[in-house]
């Protein structure tokens, strides 16, 4: 009594098989780490978010730039904040064009004396400062808003 020998044809069938079980499994598995990706990236706090934790634990409490139009319109946001005694605010350019769009509308309604002395544009972030910050004001919001500056 002898089994029954496979045939060519059936030895290749059941290769095919083989790899479209393997190709179903591989793509199951990509759809999974997809899914991981997607609900990690989901959970990330705004940039906006970000600073704000920044001057929390730096004891700098901050405010709505609601009032500011020109603030209000950036991408990612704006707020206010009272820097070892100088009030800036920050609006949060979704690109670098975005802040530049803000910082030239900033140009095209502040005094001359603004630009380049209370008025700063830092990649993404544009900065405008109720007067002329120090070098120790101006590090202290750049470090805050690093994530912004990417």
């Amino acid at each position: 009594m002898s089994g029954h020998e496979a045939t060519p044809a059936e030895h290749r069938e059941l290769r095919y098989v083989v790899v479209s079980v393997l190709v179903l499994v591989s793509l199951l598995i990509v759809q999974i780490g997809a899914g991981l990706v997607r609900q990690a990236m989901a959970n990330e706090p705004s940039t906006l978010e970000k600073v704000k934790t920044c001057l929390v634990e730096r004891s700098r409490p901050f405010e709505s730039a609601d009032d500011d139009p020109v603030a209000s319109s950036a991408e990612r946001g704006a707020l206010r904040v009272d820097v070892f005694g100088d009030r800036v605010t920050v609006a949060l350019g979704g690109s670098e064009r975005d802040a530049e769009r803000v910082y030239d509308a900033y140009v095209s309604v502040a005094p001359s004396g603004v630009v380049g002395t209370t008025l700063d544009l830092r990649r993404k972030v544009v900065f405008l400062w109720d007067r002329p910050p120090t070098a120790a004001q101006r590090d202290f919001m750049y470090l805050c808003t690093l994530d912004a500056q990417d």
